[in-house]
């Protein structure tokens, strides 16, 4: 997986800024929105032993033209 790879959680996409081993971040001494802030992204996963810092896709409604 590359960064700004694009991932599907639960139906929705998100765009994969950092993927840091869990081992390597100490939320003893912060937060999950320090992280956030950091990274300036807007969700963070907890999965496979990663921590995955994203940017959720949003969905665009448009109607074409004719």
């Amino acid at each position: 997986m590359n960064i700004h790879d694009i991932i599907e959680v639960q139906g929705e996409l998100y765009q994969v800024k950092r993927k840091i081993p869990e081992n390597q971040i100490n939320l003893e001494k912060g937060n999950i929105n320090d992280l956030k802030t950091f990274f300036y992204c807007d969700t963070l996963f907890k999965s496979q032993g990663y921590f995955w810092i994203v940017n959720k896709i949003k969905n665009i409604s448009y109607e074409e033209i004719e």
